[in-house]
Formats: structure tokens, C-alpha cells, sequence
């Protein structure tokens, strides 16, 4: 007997209870196939979207997937997408799916510098290529540091020295001499290697003045040391952002 037949019995016999029975069964049923299309919104919006952040694709694969897709083959991966979502992966979301999966299959990321380039590559929305060595920008960086942390909490934000290094290399490359706060923690230390002395002593200057470009919209900026190096880690910082939204 079909649900509509059901109900109609109910209304014939006078029966008030199974009728509310069937009401609720057929909200339940509605309220199912909402979040399913909704979750066909989103990820067809997620993964189409070559802007969309590395955490988010992370954290929406885990929940429609499960937590261990990553153990997955990518053509299980794709062909699962494919079929209960309608999801092709390609270009940069497929690059990026991929550079996912191996950030939380292997440690390499941590410990070897090249690794994390091509992860900061991908994460950011480029192509990780082998042919040539491209270098991440400083927003590129902290968004990479900050996104593999949030895939591998169980390596409590331990980077190797090589990876440390690395990242300051390519914030002095870019000519930043202050380490971003959103990632001092970790990097900070190793970056006081790379600065004189007297960019040391400028260090709490240059923080001061980041904190009140982020409060004061109005202030005027000179082209000094200190408000160069503030602007630019304002810069850095925020770029960070854009790669997460």
C-alpha cells in the first residue's frame, strides 16, 4: 500500500493517531531529500569552484565521504563523486583533492621542503607542476601552514627545520623581515635567523604598528621601515584569508 493510500485509510477509519503517524513520516521523508539536494548544491558549488579553500573541500570530503576517504583510491574517490553527486574532478579542484589526500596519508609535507611548496602550490589554486620550481606567496605559505595543521592535528604544528627554513627564505625573497602573527608560533623563532640585529630590535615596532593598521583605517602610513614591513604582513595576512574564504 503507498503512503498516500495509507493516509486515506487513516482519514476513513477515523484514526487521528495513524494519520499524524503519516505526517510525521512524510516531513522526515522531505526533510531527507532537502539536505540530500542540499549537499548536491554544495559540493557541486564547492568543487566547481577553483577559489574554494583547501579546508573547506577537506572538511565537506570528510562528512559526505567519511573520515577515511582519504585511504581511498582517486579513481574510487572520483567515481563515487561522480555518481552520487554528479562531481567531475578536474584541474584545479582535482589537483587540490589530490594534495589533500596525500597531506593526510603522508608526514612528507612536515619534513621536506619541496613537498610543502607543491601542497602550498595547490592549496592555493595553482597546479602543482614538477618541470620547474615555483615559488608560493607569502599569503600562499600561511594559508598552506594553516590548512595542513587543521588536516593533522596529531602533529601538534611540528614542522622540521628544512620546511622552517624554507618558508623564511621566501618571506625574505618577498621582502618581508617580520614573521606573520597568524603563524609566529611556529615560524618565528627560525625567522629571527634570517634578520639583522637591528630589524630584531625593530620587531615590537613593526608589531605595534600591523596591530593598529588592523584597528585604525584612517591611520597614514609613511614610507618608512616600519610601516613598509607592517603593510606588508597586513598584506601577507590577508591574502592568507582570501585563500580560505
Amino acid at each position: 500500500m503507498t503512503s498516500t493510500q495509507s493516509m486515506l485509510d487513516a482519514v476513513m477509519r477515523g484514526d487521528p493517531g495513524a494519520l499524524e503517524n503519516m505526517k510525521v513520516a512524510a516531513v522526515e521523508k522531505q526533510a531527507a531529500l532537502s539536505v540530500k539536494n542540499e549537499d548536491h548544491f554544495k559540493i557541486n558549488t564547492l568543487l566547481n569552484n577553483d577559489d574554494s579553500s583547501a579546508i573547506k573541500v577537506y572538511d565537506f570530503l570528510n562528512r559526505i565521504l567519511g573520515e577515511d576517504w582519504y585511504d581511498w583510491e582517486i579513481e574510487t574517490i572520483e567515481h563515487t563523486l561522480f555518481i552520487k553527486y554528479a562531481v567531475a574532478l578536474e584541474g584545479v579542484n582535482r589537483d587540490k583533492v589530490l594534495a589533500i589526500r596525500h597531506v593526510c596519508r603522508s608526514d612528507g609535507c612536515f619534513f621536506d621542503w619541496f613537498e610543502f611548496n607543491q601542497i602550498a602550490l595547490s592549496f592555493s589554486g595553482c597546479i602543482a607542476g614538477f618541470d620547474a620550481l615555483r615559488s608560493p606567496s607569502p599569503g600562499a605559505i600561511i594559508n598552506a601552514v594553516k590548512s595542513i595543521i587543521h588536516m593533522r592535528p596529531d602533529r601538534n604544528e611540528e614542522f622540521g627545520n628544512d620546511v622552517k627554513k624554507y618558508i623564511c627564505i621566501v618571506f625574505v625573497n618577498n621582502g618581508m623581515y617580520i614573521c606573520p602573527p597568524s603563524i609566529s608560533k611556529i615560524v618565528g623563532d627560525t625567522m629571527d635567523d634570517y634578520i639583522s640585529e637591528d630589524l630584531k630590535e625593530l620587531k615590537p615596532k613593526i608589531l605595534k604598528r600591523y596591530r593598529e593598521i588592523l584597528t585604525d583605517k584612517n591611520i597614514v602610513l609613511e614610507e618608512n621601515i616600519i610601516d613598509i614591513q607592517a603593510k606588508r604582513l597586513l598584506k601577507a595576512e590577508a591574502s592568507a584569508l582570501e585563500y580560505a574564504q
